[in-house]
C-alpha cells in the first residue's frame, strides 16, 4: 500500500519567538482528527523561511507545502501580513 504525504498546519500571531513557544505547546497537544497522535510528532523544532513575508495565506500554504519534506526533522513557518493582520503559518509534512 502506498503511503501518502500529509501536512499538519497551525497558525499564531506575534513574533518568531512566540511561534517557537507555540510550537512547543502544540507538540504536547493531540491532533484533532487523530487523538492518539501528538501534533508535529517527530519534528524537533520550527524554522523560519527567512526573508519572506507574504500577503496571502493560501499562497503561503502552497509555498510551505512545496518546501516541506516528510523527512525533515523540523516544521517550517512563514509570516503572512494581509494588511489587516500579521500571522504565522506553521507546517510539517509526514507520511500517513
Amino acid at each position: 500500500m502506498e503511503r501518502i504525504v500529509h501536512y499538519e498546519l497551525n497558525i499564531c500571531g506575534g513574533d518568531f519567538q512566540h511561534v517557537q513557544d507555540c510550537f512547543e505547546a502544540w507538540k504536547r497537544e493531540p491532533l484533532v482528527y487523530r487523538q492518539s497522535r501528538p501534533m508535529f510528532e517527530g519534528k524537533q523544532e520550527v524554522r523560519c523561511l527567512t526573508g519572506r513575508v507574504l500577503d496571502n495565506g493560501e499562497l503561503a500554504q502552497g509555498v510551505l507545502a512545496r518546501t516541506c519534506s516528510r523527512d525533515d526533522p523540523y516544521a517550517l513557518a512563514i509570516e503572512v501580513n494581509d494588511g489587516e493582520r500579521d500571522i504565522w503559518l506553521v507546517m510539517a509534512a509526514h507520511l500517513e
